[in-house]
């Protein structure tokens, strides 16, 4: 299911200009700090990336299967009651006219 999840995410995913931006600015800075820093440190900074960029995944397909669950939920439920209708039941409507109520 896991998989699945991924791939769907993967399909509908929608890159906008400003995660590209961001991600260029990341680099940038990523780029800058890189070379101020010594073999170990630069370890480091990798380790610390790794991890934050796999949380971030996480998240993401965290947050697109809740969305996933949410949209089936509300098919599901409009599926089983019968759209609400904004013309009154026949029977309401003779029973009207019938009174001798105008609407």
């Amino acid at each position: 299911m896991y998989e699945y999840m991924a791939e769907l995410q993967e399909r509908f995913q929608i890159v906008s200009r400003r995660t590209v931006r961001a991600k260029r600015d990341a680099q940038a800075a990523y780029d800058t700090l890189h070379a101020q820093l010594n073999k170990e440190q630069r370890k480091l900074l990798l380790r610390l990336f790794d991890a934050f960029v796999s949380y971030r995944e996480e998240k993401a397909l965290d947050s697109f299967v809740t969305g996933f669950h949410l949209a089936d939920s509300i098919r599901t439920e409009l599926a089983a009651i019968p759209p609400y209708s904004f013309e009154p039941e026949s029977g309401e409507l003779e029973q009207e006219v019938c009174d001798g109520r105008d609407h």
